[in-house]
């Protein structure tokens, strides 16, 4: 009887042949990896995206360990790099599409205190904004704005299209298709959006025009070494262009905005994923309480 053989495309498949064609010293490294096994196990490799990563990321911070202790952040790098060495194995061997990135690409190593998220305050906003201003790209500032007032992430703005965008009538917002299924996420904008949206758009564009483009008007500008200059200048460490959701997040969990309302701001899958931020609402909170109950 032949055996059949095929190309191992799941996470548990490349899991499994990357385990046995690679020694591994650290105990704990497996017990890491199986991690992300149970939850992503059945799925293609190629399919995992930045919304899995973080939704991993924020059950690690959110949930206690085994020991009933909270991990800590350098704890939680390691479930990430057991991930990320196996990425690299299966990129070697040539187990994913070529070309294809890594959903890790855009999510910053997790600080050393846990449940804490690297995000910009109103001081360092301005200064990549000026710092983004003196970039050859001059799309850079509208994006980096639009990104913190809407949390949304980096592949849904550069997909956007002009005809995403309502600026007339009492609620301007950007329109994303936020599941492949075709399921909508509104996200309303600022004023000072609405004017820099007005102010970009040529007359000649089409409502089935991309947004965020360079010379190639025909796909998305790459906008990662325009960004990183940004942000060199500005002075600013650790900052990728996934702190700009953390920003949006952690600014309305400071106005003591609620948790649910957060996870819809941010389309968040799980609720795990917005409880990193509840620390933050903590001054917001009071606030809601001494209103309601000062008087009572």
């Amino acid at each position: 009887m032949k055996t059949e053989y095929h190309t191992p495309k799941t996470v548990a498949e490349i899991a499994s042949v990357f385990l046995s064609l690679t020694p591994v010293r650290d105990r704990m490294y497996k017990p890491r990896l199986q991690y992300w096994i149970d939850r992503f196990g059945n799925k293609p490799l190629a399919e995992l995206e930045p919304d899995d990563v973080d939704a991993v990321l924020a059950e690690l911070e959110t949930t206690p360990s085994k020991t009933g202790r909270s991990r800590s952040g350098p704890t939680i790098n390691r479930y990430r790099m057991a991930m990320q060495s196996m990425i690299r194995f299966a990129k070697q061997k040539r187990l994913l599409p070529r070309g294809w990135n890594s959903p890790f690409e855009d999510i910053p190593q997790h600080p050393e205190n846990p449940g804490k998220v690297r995000f910009l305050t109103a001081e360092e906003e301005q200064k990549l904004m000026d710092a983004a201003r003196l970039q050859s790209w001059v799309l850079l500032p509208l994006l980096i704005r639009l990104a913190v007032v809407t949390g949304l992430r980096r592949g849904a703005l550069l997909g956007l299209r002009w005809g995403d965008v309502v600026l007339d009538g009492d609620a301007p917002h950007v329109k994303v298709e936020r599941t492949k299924n075709g399921d909508a996420h509104v996200s309303p904008i600022t004023p000072d959006l609405v004017a820099e949206f007005q102010r970009m758009r040529r007359v000649r564009t089409m409502d089935s025009d991309l947004i965020f483009v360079g010379r190639h008007t025909d796909r998305p500008h790459d906008i990662r070494h325009s960004f990183a200059e940004a942000c060199q200048l500005a002075g600013l460490d650790g900052v990728t262009f996934h702190t700009l959701r953390h920003t949006s997040c952690s600014r309305l969990a400071q106005a003591g905005v609620d948790i649910l309302a957060i996870a819809e701001h941010a389309g968040h899958r799980t609720l795990a994923m917005t409880r990193r931020y509840s620390h933050l609402c903590i001054k917001g909170r009071a606030n809601t309480i001494n209103n309601v109950f000062a008087g009572a």
